[in-house]
């Protein structure tokens, strides 16, 4: 590696080196002197300067090596990344909750707050509550605002790569062509990052969740809309407008009347409003005894939730509705599949709550319809995936600021 390292100036040289060296350290946790020549291949005077740069700089501290004996010699001594340099900022704004997380960056979580608020109240009421959670959090974490090197932000709907324009995100009132990072922007003395909400959960998923250590996932968000985060060659697939993965677009109509306004044919047909509306026609029947007793007697009040309750009781109308909504699911999921042939596929958003009762019958209807399907499981970050999501993006643009010059040597 030093032989890459041979031309420039004297102080491009520098900067390279020391963000060879920083990212060595911080990908590999606390390490001495000895193992960064190993790693890096820079020679002993050249890590010996490099380290003394970034001690006097804060990047790094220096201390004893855990369980090292005392001999003859001086004692061994690590060197580790200075995680608490700064901090950075991720928030989940959804229809019915903001979730904010507060994190140093290695991506240790230090700061939460979580808040329920009404999308359809409009965007700057939803701001409002947005900031005060993002306060809230800073506060808890005892970190200034000033400390603050990214922030990144989950929405709903497509956020324009270009413009920064959020579109399509009817959960949200007074969204529609919102420059988020712009507006939230003003807020913060830091870089503001804005991505789609799916989009930060399979990267979360890769994170720390059920995507660790696998390349090509597709998490499938089933709520009252339906999308999908892409991720190939363990990078997020977000398309050439921010538009990959709305698979809630696909044209799988149900016969039904036309989408709801704000729905495409696939959610319509088999997200969270299809499971109430077919629900609902069961109850009103003469054998919806089962689902109405469970609504306390209120067809109006049956959703998804009713409905895989009333079908692990046995009941026939609620099993039917089941059947049909499933079948629907699993032929959307195995178009995704056979056309980016994932490893994995992770089901999260709400209709990921009934568990085994979904994954299940899922994995077997893919399974018919798929030559190569793929493996089938619940998310493992639940509805924190945004916001987990938008701590990564968060500190990976930090690292890219940190380790600009020795990828642009590379």
């Amino acid at each position: 590696m030093e032989k890459l390292l041979t031309s420039g100036s004297p102080q491009l040289m520098r900067r390279l080196n020391a963000a060879l060296v920083l990212r060595a350290i911080r990908d590999n946790g606390p390490a001495t002197r000895a193992t960064l020549q190993r790693t890096t291949g820079l020679s002993k005077p050249t890590v010996r300067e490099v380290v003394e740069f970034l001690i006097k700089t804060g990047y790094v501290s220096e201390s004893p090596a855990d369980g090292t004996t005392r001999g003859p010699g001086p004692r061994a001594r690590v060197l580790s990344f200075r995680a608490d340099l700064g901090y950075v900022l991720g928030v989940d704004i959804g229809a019915n909750k903001i979730l904010a997380l507060v994190a140093d960056l290695n991506g240790r979580i230090v700061g939460s707050d979580r808040r329920a608020t009404d999308g359809s109240k409009g965007a700057e009421v939803v701001l409002a509550e947005s900031r005060t959670a993002a306060r809230r959090a800073l506060d808890e974490a005892g970190v200034a605002r000033s400390s603050l090197k990214a922030v990144a932000v989950g929405t709903p709907g497509i956020v324009d790569p270009g413009s920064g324009r959020v579109t399509l995100a009817p959960q949200l009132a007074g969204w529609e062509g919102i420059r988020l990072a712009a507006v939230l922007g003003r807020s913060f003395p830091c870089r503001v990052l804005v991505d789609n909400e799916v989009h930060l959960s399979v990267l979360a998923e890769r994170w720390l969740g059920a995507a660790r250590g696998i390349d090509d996932v597709v998490y499938m968000q089933i709520g009252v809309g339906i999308g999908a985060g892409i991720l190939i060659g363990g990078e997020v697939y977000r398309g050439a407008r921010g538009a990959a993965g709305e698979i809630g677009y696909l044209p799988i109509p149900d016969g039904d009347d036309p989408p709801a306004a704000g729905l495409g044919h696939f959610e319509h047909a088999a997200g969270g409003s299809a499971f109430a509306r077919l629900g609902r026609e069961a109850a009103r029947g003469p054998d919806g005894a089962v689902l109405r007793e469970l609504a306390e007697g209120d067809p109006d009040a049956v959703d998804a939730e009713i409905v895989f309750a009333a079908a692990a009781r046995g009941d026939e109308p609620a099993r039917r509705v089941l059947d049909e909504l499933l079948d629907r699911l699993a032929r959307g999921l195995a178009s995704a599949a056979a056309l980016l042939n994932p490893a994995t596929v992770i089901i999260g958003g709400g209709l990921s709550r009934a568990g085994d009762a979904l994954l299940e019958p899922l994995e077997r209807r893919v399974g018919e319809l798929v030559a190569l399907p793929p493996r089938l499981v619940l998310s493992a970050l639940g509805d924190e995936a945004v916001a987990l999501g938008a701590v990564r993006l968060a500190t990976q643009s930090v690292d890219e600021r940190l380790f600009a010059f020795e990828e642009a040597a590379t």
